[in-house]
C-alpha cells in the first residue's frame, strides 16, 4: 500500500505507522508490566461486588491505547484458565488508529467482553451515556497517561469526569504516575536525546523501518516538551512512506500534587502503592 508522504506536525498516534512505532517504542521505554497488579485488582474487587449477566462488573481502561494494559489481563486470564463472565470491559480512547489495532489483536478471552470506544479521558460521561450500565467498578488511567493532561485544569477536570462514573462505594478508581514523570528539585529532567539517525524496524509492515532524527526535549514550569522527526521508509527502495514531525508535551508531577488537585474533585483519595517503576493512586467516590 502506498502511502502519501506528509510532512506534519503530529503526536505519535495519528496513522498506522505511528502507531505500529508507539508500540514498537513504549514498553522499552517504560519496563513495566502492570498487568499481574490490574489482574489482582480485578479479582479482589470483583470478589467484593459479585456480578450476574443482568448487572456485570465493569472495567474501564481510560487511554487505552492498543489494549496494552487489556490485553495483559487476557494473558493473565488465559493463564489461570479463567474467563470475563459477568464481566463488561471498556477501552476508551481519543486516537481511532490505536483502537483499531486494538481490536483487530483482541483474539483470547477478552474477545466478546470488550468494546472499544473513541472517547476522551475529559468527557467520561458522553463515553457512559449510552451505556446499559452506566457505573464503573475498576476505572484504569495506566502508567504515564494522566501525564497526556498538560493544559490548566484538565487534572481535575479528569477526577470530576470519574467521580461521575465510578459506582459510589464501592467503585475504585487506579490512577498511574510513571515515575520519570516526577519533577526531582535537585536534578534535571532527563531527555531521550540519541544522536544522529536511529532505526527501528517495524513489526507489522514488511521492509519497513522508522528513522528518528532530530531530537530535542525542553521543560518549561511542569511541562516537559519532547519534539523529534521521524519517517517510515520503504527499506528496499529507501522511498518515505510517510514523515512527521513529532511534538508533544507532558505534564511532570510534584510527588503529592495529585492528592492536592483530588481534594478539589468529586473523587476521594483511598491510599498510594508504590509499584516498581510507578504509583498508583487510589481514588473512591460516594456520591
Amino acid at each position: 500500500m502506498t502511502v502519501s508522504t506528509q510532512d506534519r506536525p503530529n503526536d505519535l498516534y495519528s496513522s498506522p505507522y505511528l502507531v505500529d512505532y508507539y508500540d514498537i517504542v513504549a514498553p522499552s521505554s517504560q519496563s513495566v508490566d502492570d498487568a499481574s497488579f490490574y489482574w489482582k485488582t480485578y479479582q479482589d474487587l470483583k470478589a467484593l461486588r459479585p456480578s450476574t449477566p443482568d448487572d456485570p462488573f465493569v472495567i474501564m481502561d481510560v487511554g487505552t491505547g492498543t489494549g496494552r494494559v487489556l490485553h495483559g489481563l487476557e494473558r493473565n486470564a488465559t493463564e489461570v484458565n479463567a474467563d470475563f463472565s459477568n464481566t463488561e470491559v471498556l477501552g476508551v480512547d481519543n486516537a481511532q488508529h490505536m483502537l483499531d489495532k486494538a481490536k483487530k489483536i483482541t483474539t483470547g478471552p477478552l474477545k466478546g467482553h470488550v468494546s472499544w470506544i473513541n472517547g476522551s479521558a475529559l468527557d467520561l460521561e458522553a463515553v457512559m451515556r449510552e451505556r446499559v450500565h452506566p457505573k464503573v467498578d475498576l476505572l484504569i488511567f495506566s502508567i504515564g497517561s494522566i501525564s497526556h493532561l498538560s493544559e490548566y485544569g484538565q487534572p481535575e477536570t479528569f477526577l470530576n469526569q470519574v467521580s461521575k462514573v465510578l459506582r459510589p462505594g464501592t467503585g475504585q478508581a487506579y490512577v498511574s504516575i510513571y515515575d520519570g514523570s516526577l519533577l526531582h528539585k535537585k536534578k534535571d529532567i532527563a531527555f531521550h536525546q540519541p544522536q544522529g539517525v536511529t532505526e527501528i524496524q517495524s513489526k507489522m509492515f514488511p521492509h519497513v523501518v522508522y528513522r528518528e532524527s532530530n531530537h530535542r526535549g525542553d521543560l518549561e514550569g511542569n511541562i516537559k516538551y519532547v519534539k523529534f522527526d521521524l519517517e517510515a521508509v520503504n527499506n528496499e527502495d529507501q522511498t518515505i512512506l510517510e514523515k512527521n514531525n513529532i511534538s508533544m508535551k507532558m505534564r511532570q508531577w510534584e510527588e503529592d500534587e495529585l492528592v492536592s488537585l483530588s481534594a478539589k474533585t468529586g473523587v476521594t483519595f483511598v491510599e498510594r502503592i508504590r509499584g516498581a517503576h510507578e504509583t498508583f493512586y487510589v481514588f473512591n467516590t460516594t456520591a
